[in-house]
């Protein structure tokens, strides 16, 4: 059966072949160097990003299947059109020049698929659309080509050439293979379309120019159910979006698979513009422009189009989608939804090139979980500061969509900035208090009771936010025997006080040793209950112990579940002046890592986490109302693994460090006063690196993971100097100055933060 002959193209008559010659070599205009992509390519959504994120098609192979190429044609870069690869694959007629298009439909078709070369006029307007200097007018302007010559000077051919051409395509490497030809469905296209298909091609067919329904609404018998998702049919439009009066429609015929599936052609047709589309005609010279109409100028906008998807996202093509994707993200025309006029609707690469369905990311257990319902967070610490290397890896995240795609997601916003005290009450109304002390003849009782949640105990002070400001309750009670022995039992947010007093029996150290105790791993298991013992065993060896837990959602922590502490302590008193001690403890953190908070089963856990903590004490005293007391603790957390639900996989061994010099006078000007200065680090993690599963894609796309480690150690360095006055003005009242600098505050480089306050506080 001979073959319908090809629309022949329509003479630019705007202007004459030596005027467009001319106009070649005119200067780009300001407008001209401002639109990138000819207007038919802007039309189906083609962008700068989008070209980008495809590599401009380098790589592809376009197979085409028609009159022949003029090769050396300037429209092609060199080489690109293969002169190996290429032939000429009639069988009825022989080729008087190899693959060279003696018709210039073949070319034309080419050049508007991948021609390399920008338009060279200034303006040339038609059919609606205006074409500028310096505007691409091919779509996968980097691909490679095959000429495949089917088809005589004349437009003219049998089924058996084409389908031979196709065969021979498929067997040059095309992954996408163009057919501006009139369909057929006898046994020789079909085996064609099955072979090609077979090997990984996508059949783009032209839908043809009779304005008629698809072979008079007969099916096509004998496809693979493989070759029919590698097939599309592409229709035209006019620069309006509207079907071209020439266009043939899908109608109601269907594609019968060799296991009697039906696929109607409707839902394998796509639109793409088809009229007035500029491209050389060859045999008039290189020169030479026309305006080219049919759906033999659809087919090459189609064909280039799914090269750049494939491109884009070699997975299309490893998995047999790419064209399933286009038809998916088509832009609906027409009556809604698939219709036998416009198919699926017209090629919108805008939406084509962004997530497609949901987007997942893979947890490190290897089960998935949809972007849009990611919950749970990861609240920092001061220990860990803002966590910048994990944001950065977070904030360039792999994630798939629907077509095994790979997209870049920010997840960075899942890393919640650290709380601390400092920030909501920087100058904490208890700083180096003690308890009130009732004694009596077996030894003495002691007790505390302080409640931080009011602004009226604020007033005066500079920087106090009430509405952050968090209620902190301190209550503990001491008995200390005759002997020395100390027995403490309390509850609150900052009960170290009752550890260290039954360690040292000193009030001033032990009031010294809580405002440390406030900001190093300890502080971790605060909150909540708290049983201290200490003895002598001698005259100058003290040992203490204690066990302390911080409940769920404490105020500390709010994400905290049941963190504790047990912790054991030697001092020795060295002589009346200098007293050393010695700690080991043991914190184990449910949901948290060095308090950096997070739910359980969260998207950004870090498992269950235990640190050993090695403590070292010097204090020296001055004389009986002063002490210089010089702390430092070393803490380290054990490797472990995230939660199965995370994407962290593990973490590895970590170390914190925490140190403090403290000076404190009581009695200066009045009894009862005291003043006191220090300098300290509060905890900071030194070393230690969390792994997240992350994704890349092999060179066929599909997804490989492996955990990235990425170090968790902050990129400041916290250093506070603090000076506080405190005097009694009666029995219940006090009043305090208090000034405080924070260089590199929570450990976040360039936070820097100096304050000053003037705090009454009551007691009860």
């Amino acid at each position: 059966m001979i073959t319908q002959r090809l629309t022949q193209p329509r003479l630019f008559k705007q202007c004459s072949l030596t005027v467009l010659v001319a106009l070649a070599c005119s200067a780009y205009s300001q407008q001209a160097a401002a639109q990138t992509y000819a207007p038919w390519l802007r039309q189906i959504g083609i962008t700068n990003a989008i070209e980008s994120a495809a590599n401009w098609g380098k790589g592809q192979v376009l197979g085409v299947v028609d009159t022949g190429i003029n090769a050396t044609h300037p429209q092609f870069a060199a080489g690109q059109v293969s002169q190996v690869l290429s032939s000429c694959a009639a069988v009825s007629f022989r080729c008087a020049n190899g693959f060279a298009d003696d018709n210039g439909h073949g070319t034309a078709v080419a050049s508007i698929a991948a021609g390399n070369r920008t338009s060279q006029f200034s303006s040339v307007t038609a059919g609606g659309y205006t074409t500028l200097a310096g505007n691409f007018i091919g779509v996968a302007p980097a691909a490679n080509i095959v000429a495949e010559k089917v088809l005589n000077s004349a437009g003219s051919g049998y089924s058996t050439d084409v389908a031979n051409g196709v065969r021979r395509a498929a067997d040059a490497g095309a992954g996408v293979i163009n057919v501006s030809i009139t369909y057929s469905n006898d046994a020789n296209t079909v085996a064609a379309i099955n072979y090609a298909a077979a090997k990984g091609a996508f059949i783009v067919w032209a839908g043809g120019n009779s304005a008629q329904n698809l072979l008079g609404n007969l099916n096509t018998s004998g496809l693979t159910q493989t070759a029919i998702q590698h097939l599309v049919f592409a229709g035209s439009v006019n620069s309006a979006s509207v079907a071209s009066s020439f266009t043939n429609k899908p109608g109601a015929g269907s594609l019968v698979s060799t296991t009697g599936a039906k696929t109607s052609y409707s839902n394998r047709w796509v639109m793409a513009p088809g009229e007035a589309i500029l491209a050389p005609y060859t045999v008039a010279g290189n020169n030479a422009y026309y305006l080219w109409s049919g759906t033999s100028m659809a087919a090459p906008v189609v064909s280039g189009s799914l090269m750049l998807l494939q491109n884009a996202w070699p997975i299309l093509k490893t998995r047999g989608t790419t064209a399933d994707l286009l038809l998916a993200t088509a832009r609906d025309l027409g009556t809604a939804g698939v219709d036998a006029t416009y198919g699926k609707g017209i090629v919108n690469l805008t939406t084509a090139f962004n997530p497609y369905g949901t987007l997942n990311v893979t947890k490190a257990n290897g089960q998935t979980i949809a972007v849009s319902s990611l919950t749970g967070s990861l609240l920092s610490s001061g220990a860990l500061g803002s966590l910048s290397s994990i944001q950065s890896k977070l904030a360039n995240y792999t994630a798939f969509d629907g077509y095994a795609r790979n997209f870049s997601v920010n997840l960075s916003g899942l890393i919640k900035a650290p709380i601390s005290k400092a920030r909501t009450n920087p100058l904490p109304t208890n700083t180096y208090s003690g308890p009130r002390v009732m004694k009596f003849a077996g030894g003495e009782m002691a007790f505390a009771l302080e409640s931080d949640g009011g602004a009226f105990q604020h007033l005066g002070e500079f920087g106090y936010n009430a509405d952050q400001a968090q209620a902190l309750t301190t209550g503990y009670t001491l008995f200390t025997s005759k002997s020395g022995s100390v027995s403490g039992l309390g509850y609150g947010a900052t009960s170290s006080y009752p550890f260290a007093k039954a360690l040292y029996n000193d009030d001033m150290i032990a009031r010294q040793m809580s405002d440390f105790d406030a900001s190093n791993v300890g502080s971790l298991a605060q909150g909540g209950y708290q049983f201290s013992y200490g003895t002598s065993l001698s005259p100058d060896l003290r040992i203490a112990a204690t066990y302390s837990a911080t409940p769920e959602s404490s105020v500390l922590s709010p994400n905290a579940a049941q963190n504790n502490q047990i912790k054991f302590g030697l001092s020795y008193r060295v002589n009346n002046h200098v007293t050393a001690g010695m700690t080991y403890s043991n914190v184990a953190e449910r949901s948290s890592l060095l308090g950096a908070a997070y739910n359980s089963g969260s998207i950004l856990a870090l498992g269950q986490n235990a640190t050993d903590v090695i403590g070292f004490s010097l204090g020296y005293r001055v004389d009986r109302n002063s002490s210089v007391l010089l702390n430092a603790e070393f803490g380290t957390t054990k490797a472990g693994s995230g939660d199965a639900g995370s994407l962290f996989s593990a973490t590895s061994t970590i170390q914190s460090q925490a140190w403090s010099a403290t000076y404190l006078q009581q009695n200066i000007w009045k009894a009862n006063d005291q003043l006191a200065a220090s300098i300290k680090q509060p905890l900071r993690l030194s070393s230690g690196s969390a792994a997240i599963t992350t994704a890349s894609v092999d060179a066929q796309g599909f997804a490989v993971y492996e955990n990235s480690w990425a170090s968790l150690v902050p990129d400041g360095r916290e250093i506070d100097l603090t000076v506080n006055y405190r005097m009694p003005t009666n029995k219940t009242d006090t009043l305090t100055l208090q000034a405080a600098y924070q260089k590199e505050a929570l450990n976040i480089a360039g936070s820097n933060n100096a304050q000053l306050g003037l705090i009454w506080n009551k007691r009860f």
